[in-house]
């Protein structure tokens, strides 16, 4: 139906596809233009316009035909197979249903065509002339945009460059003062290991020599002696403790693959003299192997058991019980933060049924010297907690506990898988 339409008009008529290929040419077009009506199907609508008139087609046609549907008399240019140029007025109608463009034309007059056809050029020309002026406009505004934040990220990578550098300045400074303290504790704790103990010592000798020679010595001077002596003895273990400390906080890394069962059996044998007495009745579960040191590990259980064991209620034997288990690092409270992250942590809980304490206290109980009771209802210096806490953290770990007065204590000992 639309060929015999397009055979039957008496004006040239090309059928073009949204692409620009001729899908039909009527025999007037092909009489006009020097080729068979079907010699031209297939090809580019470009090879039958002139240098102008495909720039207007390029940057005009299209865009107004998908407009509007429909073009009204614009002014072109077509070529002939031999060269000759035909003005002509284009009327344009898009079929939508079909996807094809109906161009019809009409030969005018050569100057009218040609000087319609010149108006049209410097149209498009002056079109493209504004778009490109306004794309180099837009790329120099660009171009000065990032160079303006190529500067900026400069300044601020070289800003960032000389805070690290001085970051790391202050990072070697304080590393080289760590050493310096570390060292100069390492000594402190040499000279009190020797220079201060040996004189307790002789103290403690000549007291027991008073004691023994002096027999006729009255209440009173045998109680100054007294006095004496549990002032030696408790400077001596305030010493060792503060030796014991100084080794956790100074010494250097010793972590092997390490058996906490093998750690709490010698723990339980060291303490083995004071749970016959008190007639303790200590269980134990099954206990990981983790990477730790073997010295400072024996610390940590032997001071959190010796808590347990002096911290009984008057009258009640010690119940202790030491327990084992797996926790995802999700599963840990709010109030737990491990000097090292990990996937899982083991939770190490030693229960006791002693005296507890009010949880208020929680974070005074592991303080160095921090008691919460007098040195007459039970002897100790007060760092073996701190002593405690010191380990864990050492090995990535945490350390808190629940408790109540009366009620026992839960110690629970958080180390990285």
């Amino acid at each position: 139906m639309m060929d015999d339409l397009v055979n039957q008009l008496p004006c040239g008529v090309v059928l073009i596809n949204e692409v620009g290929l001729i899908r039909k040419i009527n025999a007037t077009a092909g009489q006009q233009l020097g080729y068979e009506p079907d010699e031209l199907v297939g090809q580019s609508i470009s090879q039958i316009l002139t240098v102008a008139g495909r720039l207007f087609y390029q940057t005009h046609f299209y865009p107004l035909i998908n407009l509007h549907n429909h073009v009204e008399e614009v002014a072109l240019t077509l070529l002939t197979r031999t060269g000759e140029r035909i003005p002509i007025l284009l009327n344009a109608v898009r079929q939508s249903s079909d996807g094809l463009i109906c161009c019809a034309y009409l030969s005018v007059g050569h100057r009218h065509a040609y000087e319609a056809e010149l108006i049209q050029a410097r149209k498009a020309a002056e079109l493209a002339r504004l778009a490109v002026e306004e794309s180099e406009a837009r790329y120099r505004a660009l171009s000065g945009e990032l160079e303006h934040l190529v500067q900026e990220r400069t300044h601020e990578l070289e800003a960032a460059n000389e805070e690290y550098a001085a970051i790391n300045e202050e990072l070697t400074e304080s590393n080289q003062l760590l050493n310096r303290s570390n060292d100069d504790l390492q000594k402190f704790a040499y000279v009190a290991s020797h220079d201060l103990q040996e004189p307790l010592r002789k103290i403690q000798q000549f007291g027991d020599l008073l004691r023994t020679k002096y027999t006729g010595t009255s209440e009173e001077e045998l109680y100054f002696l007294e006095r004496m002596q549990s002032a030696a003895n408790r400077m001596s273990s305030l010493i060792r403790d503060l030796l014991d400390y100084s080794r956790v906080s100074t010494q250097r890394d010793r972590s092997r693959p390490t058996n906490l069962q093998e750690i709490v059996d010698r723990a339980l044998t060291t303490l083995e003299l004071v749970i016959i007495e008190t007639k303790a009745d200590i269980m134990v579960e099954a206990l990981p192997t983790i990477e730790g040191d073997p010295l400072q590990l024996d610390q940590l259980f032997q001071n959190l058991l010796s808590n347990a064991l002096k911290y009984r209620q008057p009258n009640i034997p010690p119940r202790i019980q030491i327990l084992s288990r797996l926790v995802a690092v999700t599963e840990l409270p709010a109030s737990v933060h491990p000097a090292r992250s990990s996937n899982a942590y083991y939770r190490i809980d030693v229960v006791d049924n002693g005296v507890g304490f009010d949880e208020k206290y929680l974070d005074r109980i592991f303080q160095v010297f921090q008691r919460l009771y007098g040195k007459k209802e039970y002897m100790g210096t007060g760092i073996g907690l701190a002593i405690c806490e010191k380990v864990v953290a050492n090995h990535g770990g945490a350390i808190t506990a629940n408790s109540q007065p009366g009620q026992g204590a839960t110690f629970h000992v958080y180390l990285p898988l």
